[in-house]
């Protein structure tokens, strides 16, 4: 499940119709944002329930703009949320197994957590360099996953998955538009973006299915636009159901 901020709020439309058509699902790997949605998946939790919550959250229930040396954020508010809704599980609780991607910066490497704090893990894998202060753990440091796997496939067929469905929200096939840069926030999301297209450009050549829910036009802070957002991915999974079910030989 790949990293997009806002946009990947589509994953929970995408987690929907899986749920709901019964796919089989034996593993899940997440970046950034994807890493929240694969841990409620993994968790078995309410989609319908989370559905609700996302459509009435607003930027400030976990966006607090204390600078500080690292960031624009300290990330104190998402990282509460994030612990209210995985309710103090481990990996090691978990119904399917998970595995969260980070980017320890002071080693410039992938780090792949699949044990421990879930809170931790995901916190780590959210923060988006220049905006979300840096996470510690263990005396490493950790940014946001997407610097170097942002839809991470390759990482699941290591671990044996047969057959991968990537979600990309980000649309790293489709040519890059022009967008208005009115902020600081813009120009890191901006660049992030560019930045992130190549590496998963490769990437998701290497799913069996790709889900490309038409977020393009949806700013990565447009938090408010959750249920467009969620609509836009339950219809680009539906369009790929049959693929899906192609590819794991259900018909």
């Amino acid at each position: 499940m790949g990293a997009g901020a806002a946009r990947g709020l589509a994953h929970l439309g995408v987690l929907k119709v899986l749920k709901d058509e019964n796919i089989p699902i034996h593993m899940i790997a997440g970046s950034s944002i994807g890493s929240i949605m694969g841990a409620f998946y993994a968790m078995d939790s309410d989609i319908d329930m989370l559905i609700g919550l996302a459509s009435q959250l607003k930027k400030s229930h976990f966006i607090d703009l204390r600078v500080s040396k690292m960031g624009l954020s300290k990330g104190q508010k998402i990282h509460a949320l994030i612990k209210l809704l995985t309710k103090g599980m481990r990996f090691e609780d978990l119904n399917i197994p998970l595995y969260v991607v980070a980017v320890d910066i002071k080693r410039g490497e992938k780090v792949v957590f699949d044990s421990g704090s879930l809170s931790d893990a995901v916190r780590a894998s959210i923060s988006i360099p220049g905006m979300i202060e840096p996470y510690a753990v263990d005396d490493r440091l950790y940014i946001d996953g997407a610097v170097l796997d942002r839809i991470p496939v390759e990482l699941l067929h290591d671990k044996g998955a047969d057959q991968v469905i990537a979600v990309d929200v980000k649309l790293a096939k489709e040519a890059i538009e022009e967008v208005e840069i009115k902020n600081i926030a813009d120009v890191v999301f901006r660049s992030m973006d560019l930045m992130e297209r190549e590496i998963a450009r490769h990437c998701i050549l290497k799913a069996d299915v790709v889900i490309n829910p038409k977020v393009g036009h949806i700013g990565s802070l447009d938090y408010d636009r959750a249920e467009e957002c969620i609509d836009l991915g339950l219809e680009a999974t539906k369009e790929r159901l049959p693929s899906i079910k192609k590819a794991l030989g259900l018909g």
